[in-house]
C-alpha cells in the first residue's frame, strides 16, 4: 500500500491536484490524500461512477474510462484503473484541465501494474 500511496502522493505534487483517492467499485476507500471523510467521498464517488457506467451500456456508448465534473469551485477527474477501481483527483478552479485529465490517465494505467490494483 505504501507504493500505492507514494504514487498518489507524487501525483498530486506533479499535477498540483489537491486531493485525490482510489476505491474499488463497491464504494470501499483504498487509499486517499489530503481528504476528510475519504470513506463518505469514496461511496459517493461510487454511486456516481456505477450510473455512468449504466447509462453509457445503455447507450450502447462502449464502457466507462474517464468522468469529468465541473464545479463553480473546481473539477473531479475520475478514471477507472483496472476491473472495478477508480482512482479520483480534485483540482481547484483554474488548474491546467488538459494536464489533469492526461495525468490521472497515465496515473491510472500505472496504478493498474500494481498487484493489490489488478
Amino acid at each position: 500500500m505504501n507504493e500505492i500511496t507514494t504514487i498518489l502522493n507524487t501525483f498530486l505534487v506533479d499535477t498540483k491536484a489537491s486531493a485525490a483517492l482510489i476505491l474499488n467499485g463497491k464504494g470501499k476507500l483504498i487509499t486517499s490524500l489530503n481528504l476528510d471523510y475519504g470513506d463518505s467521498i469514496a461511496a459517493m464517488s461510487a454511486a456516481i461512477l456505477s450510473m455512468s457506467e449504466k447509462f453509457l451500456v445503455d447507450l450502447e456508448k462502449g464502457s466507462l474510462k474517464q468522468l469529468y465534473l465541473k464545479s463553480s469551485d473546481g473539477v473531479v477527474v475520475g478514471n477507472k484503473i483496472s476491473g472495478s477501481n477508480f482512482v479520483i483527483a480534485f483540482s481547484r478552479e483554474g488548474s491546467n484541465l488538459g494536464l489533469l485529465m492526461h495525468s490521472t490517465d497515465e496515473l491510472s494505467a500505472e496504478l493498474s501494474k500494481n498487484s493489490l490494483l489488478k
